[in-house]
């Protein structure tokens, strides 16, 4: 007896009809798992950049496929198996590639140089000899046919040394360092003479003081490659000399792609839940988003400085101006005045708190899907990091050389300042890219990148010590509580065009338009002063005060808002001349960038004593209390009539009209250049040519004594301001020998400049916290003009792997320096010097251990890399400057080194990858000689010490989707210092001056986790790429 039951004839069809849909739903995966992809890219031996139009054929299949534009190819659902594909282009050596093995459901990527050849004889190579390659390897194979001289980092290499953001990434360039985690020096030069570009198109800065862009605004998990030039092209702007680092942000993949990130760290000096400083008012939050709670009141934003008034200012009155009651006696006078003056927190101190867990997210995903029947690529990618920084073990001093005895040549040392430091910073940041790209057929494609980024961070800070200036021993606290908001948006729409009837003429056109906006809304300081007082029976009070300059607590607020917007033009026309490829390149830019700068500054005054209880939060708090500050008390007459409002504290606008700004700075350019191939030798040169003009406008009014070259007339007014206009030609020459197919030798001599910034050329002066003293624009700076000749020696020896030894000099004539304009008070200012002189040497290695002697699997695994910049700077101390320092010594040089430059940078790297098992480990090691990081007064100068910095980052893939991820950093726990160079004098009764600033930095743990998940939109390998081939023969029409 069956127990089954018996399946009906419905029940039949249901099943077969299942069956049928599983078999639809499985098929195309089954077959996708049957066959594989061949990928790549075929390059321009020539010129470096890819190839397009040429022919890519799988000889067993007779399948194929055309490059795109931008050289790449793709040929999808090729069955496994081992092949022979051959690569050719019109005049180009054809190159035939062996043993290419397609693996089931995976990507084997292939990339190939074609060159110019006259015999136009076929090469034949074995695919493992290409297919040993990678990203880094990838720059490389870009770096030897590059025009320029020119240092590269990988997305690879960024993430195995743990970056987080491109800061961090170009500490392991060669020749460059990073001042403050922001700040890039190419070469020993400063950010002056560096240029930034995103995507190949130059940004707006968020620095009021600088125009340069802060490398903490781009994540590392936005960044494809960061490329540094050395040496000028024309097709280049011609405003750098130490490099132009352009940052190339993920391009779309050739196959979806997904990942999301996770981690969390914390510092030996910032372990969550232990003590912290907090800013009592908000804290940051990868979501927050504008000033909040700290915002400038409107009441204060909308009350124009003159509208403030003291208790004793005299209104008006029916006899005129100053001819009425005084503030004090009126009413309405008094309560408006109340109003301003409680218009802000009085929580201006820190206050204690935990620190905060610590950690970061990311996202991305990309892919290509088909449109119009053509492709279309996306990534799309989020980033949010919180993180949080601390010391309390921090010092900080002020000397001063107060003489020098004619008779001993004793230099008397003063310490005028001595506090213990502790600091606590939050920060926060959030970012987003979204780039896309449309590709026409093989000769069209139109792409579009954005970038958004979004960096908060609050500071809580304060010193206690000694401050002689005001009395031997005297104590006193300095606080600082602030906020700062910085955010950049990009977009760049941007097309490549080749015309096959035009003799392959390449037009490449791209339009961009960014903006960068800061707000540092109530920076709060105030430094309070104790004094002990013994009464007649002994008993000993403390009593407190503020002091400074002025003397109240300090309310700062400033914002500024840059925007730039740019558009260029390029021509490149390839032909043959005598008997190699060349090609001639022409093209213009177009580029305006608006600033406007705002600042007020508002401080207390006391009308009648107010008791302050103590130099903490609460003390200070009850200080700016509403019952002791505005309207405190009130007087009447007989008749119980108010005839007297009494002022506690009252609130001071300090701002400066001619302290707000607007600028705006136009360039337009056209250059010309030609590269010829003469054998083994390149010659590239030409010229650029660019115009610019600089304006600046202050709020102030000119006066009648004014110079011309420090007003503008703005709407038939004159302002405070200038209009500076340059016109320069710039002049290149770029040789390139081939010793070898992978050995180069390089030289350059080129001419490139350096302008003035918005702050150093406005006619505005402002007290500089950092020098205690006034700074003053000089609105009659003339650009630097600069004199570059360069030599380089590379050998790619093998791919990834590489030699290389450079030699530069660099001459600048009238370089831009911050020079004393006032030894006595500390004044300074901006001035152009006669010249300055830079001398260095480059050494590079990257290379595989089994190069060493190193054999087996371990040999090529482990990977050592090594870079090494030696400098040396001089530049021409001015007169006033020179005859300051040679009063305390008679011997000081008249040369100084420039600012921001070592004598020395190395980074050493050594990595182990084993890619069978999803193993990755590394050590990194980066240190910087000692540079000059501010100028004495005149004497001494700041340097900022070597710090040694050794990290480890190790990853490991697990179950295929995951990887497992940890770093440590400044393993060696070395401190931060800047200490006072006294070399050269002879102290009085001293051995040893208090460092500037010193403070640890500890030792930072992280570890996270990554998953590539498998779901996506689509897959790419059922969509045809442009030029890519879905299996048919060539030529046929299925």
């Amino acid at each position: 007896m069956s127990l089954q039951t018996p399946r009906t004839p419905r029940a039949l069809g249901q099943a077969r009809r299942l069956a049928a849909l599983l078999v639809l739903l499985l098929a195309p995966g089954l077959a996708a798992a049957q066959t594989g992809v061949l990928a790549g890219t075929v390059v321009d031996g020539d010129f470096g950049g890819g190839l397009p139009g040429a022919s890519i054929l799988v000889v067993e299949q007779g399948t194929g496929a055309a490059t795109t534009i931008d050289g790449e190819y793709r040929i999808d659902r090729l069955p496994v198996g081992s092949y022979t594909v051959r690569y050719s282009f019109v005049g180009y050596a054809t190159q035939v590639v062996t043993g290419v093995e397609i693996a089931a459901g995976q990507t084997q990527t292939i990339n190939i140089t074609l060159t110019t050849d006259a015999t136009l004889a076929e090469v034949i190579v074995e695919a493992e000899e290409i297919i040993a390659t990678n990203s880094e390897a990838g720059l490389l194979r870009v770096r030897a046919r590059a025009a320029q001289v020119s240092d590269a980092i990988s997305a690879e290499t960024i993430a195995q040394s743990g970056a987080s953001d491109a800061g961090d990434a170009m500490e392991r360039v060669t020749g460059a360092s990073v001042q403050g985690g922001q700040y890039v020096f190419v070469r020993g030069l400063g950010d002056r003479y560096a240029n930034t570009q995103l995507n190949g198109a130059v940004l707006p800065t968020a620095d009021p003081d600088r125009r340069a862009v802060q490398f903490d605004l781009f994540p590392a998990g936005f960044l494809e490659n960061i490329v540094t030039l050395k040496t000028f092209t024309p097709d280049k702007p011609g405003s750098f000399s130490g490099g132009l680092v352009d940052i190339t942000t993920r391009s779309f993949p050739d196959a979806f792609s997904s990942s999301i990130s996770v981690s969390s760290g914390f510092s030996t000096e910032a372990i969550p839940g232990d003590a912290f400083l907090v800013d009592p008012v908000q804290g940051v939050s990868p979501f927050r988003f504008g000033a909040g709670d700290l915002a400038i009141p409107d009441l204060l934003a909308n009350t124009p400085r003159e509208a403030f008034t003291r208790p004793t200012t005299r209104l008006d009155g029916p006899d005129g101006p100053g001819t009425g009651p005084l503030v004090r006696q009126d009413a309405a006078a008094s309560a408006a005045l109340n109003d301003l003056s409680n218009a802000l927190t009085p929580m201006v101190a820190p206050s204690e708190g935990t620190i905060p867990v610590t950690g970061s997210f990311s996202a991305s995903i990309g892919d290509r899907i088909p449109l119009g029947g053509n492709a279309l690529g996306y990534i799309v990618g989020l980033t949010a990091d919180q993180g949080a920084s601390y010391y309390d073990n921090g010092t900080l001093s002020r000397v001063d050389l107060t003489g020098r005895d004619a008779t001993s040549g004793l230099v008397s040392v003063d310490t005028t300042q001595f506090r213990t430091d502790r600091r606590a910073t939050q920060s926060a940041t959030i970012g987003g890219i979204a780039n896309l790209a449309y590709r026409l057929g093989s000769t069209n494609e139109i792409a579009l990148n954005t970038l958004f980024s979004h960096v908060t961070e609050s500071e809580a800070r304060t010193l206690d010590g000694v401050d002689n200036v005001l009395g031997e021993g005297t104590p006193v606290t300095d606080i600082v509580t602030g906020y700062t908001e910085r955010t950049l948006t990009s977009a760049q729409l941007r097309g490549e065009h080749v015309a096959p009837r035009l003799g392959n003429l390449e037009v490449d056109w791209r339009a961009n338009v960014a903006r960068t906006l800061l707000d540092q809304p109530d920076l709060r300081q105030a430094a309070i002063r104790a004094s002990e007082r013994e009464d007649d029976d002994g008993t000993v009070t403390t009593a407190y005060s503020l002091v400074g300059t002025p003397p109240g607590p300090q309310r700062y607020f400033r914002d500024l808002d840059e925007q730039l917007a740019s558009g260029a033009l390029d021509l490149t026309l390839p032909f043959r001349a005598f008997g190699s490829g060349a090609q001639l390149k022409v093209g213009g830019l177009a580029e305006r960038t608006d600033r406007g700068y705002n600042e007020r500054f508002f401080f207390y005054e006391l009308d009648r004593g107010v008791a302050l209880g103590g130099t903490d939060g609460t003390a200070l708090g009850a200080y700016l209390s509403p019952d002791n500050v505005g309207v405190v008390d009130t007087r009447t007459n007989s008749a119980g009539e108010i005839t007297r409002y009494e002022f506690g504290h009252f609130l001071v606008d300090a701002t400066r009209d001619q302290n707000q700004y607007d600028g705006q700075f136009d360039v337009g350019a056209a250059y010309g250049m030609a590269e010829v191939g003469l054998g083994r030798l390149r010659l590239i040169a030409g010229a650029r040519f660019e115009a610019s003009r600089l304006f600046v406008a202050s709020q102030a009014l000119a006066a009648d004594d004014t110079p011309e070259d420090q007003r503008v007339t703005l709407d038939g007014t004159d302002y405070l301001g200038t209009d500076r206009r340059y016109t320069d030609v710039l002049p290149s020459l770029n040789v390139v020998l081939g010793l070898s197919d992978r050995m180069n030798l390089r030289a350059a001599a080129t001419r490139t400049l350096a302008r003035p910034t918005f702050r150093e050329i406005a006619p505005v002066t402002t007290y500089d916290f950092t020098s205690d003293g006034a700074l003053q624009g000089n609105p009659g700076l003339e650009r630097t003009l600069i004199t570059n000749l360069d030599l380089r020696w590379e050998w790619f020896n093998a791919p990834g792997q590489i030699l290389a030894v450079s030699g530069y000099y660099k001459r600048l004539t009238n370089p831009i320096e911050r020079v004393i304009t006032d030894a006595e008070n500390g004044a300074t200012s901006y001035a152009n010097v006669d010249q300055a002189d830079v001398l260095g040497a480059e050494f590079e290695v990257r290379q595989r251990l089994a190069l060493f002697g190193l054999g087996g699997v371990l040999g090529e695994r482990l990977s050592l890399g090594a870079n090494l910049s030696l400098t040396a700077s001089s530049i021409t101390i001015s007169d006033r400057e020179l005859e300051a320092r040679r009063e305390l010594n008679p011997n000081a040089s008249d040369t100084r080194d420039l600012q921001g430059q070592s004598p020395y940078l190395l980074n050493a790297n050594l990595t182990y990858d084993d890619a069978l098992r999803g193993t990755s480990a590394g050590v990194f090691f980066n240190v910087s000689g000692p540079r000059l990081s501010r100028v004495g007064n005149p004497l001494p100068d700041v340097y900022e010490r070597p710090s040694p910095q050794l990290d480890l980052t190790a990853s490991q893939q697990l179950f295929g989707r995951f990887t497992l991820k940890g770093s440590v950093k400044n393993l060696l726990g070395s401190t931060y210092r800047e200490a006072y160079d006294v070399s050269g004098l002879t102290l009085n009764g001293v051995t040893e001056v208090s460092p500037f600033l010193e403070y640890a930095r500890g030792t930072s743990f992280s570890l996270g986790i990554s998953v590539n998940p498998s779901f996506g939109i689509g897959s790419a390998a059922s969509i045809p790429a442009p030029g890519a081939s879905t299996g048919a023969p060539l030529g046929s029409d299925d």
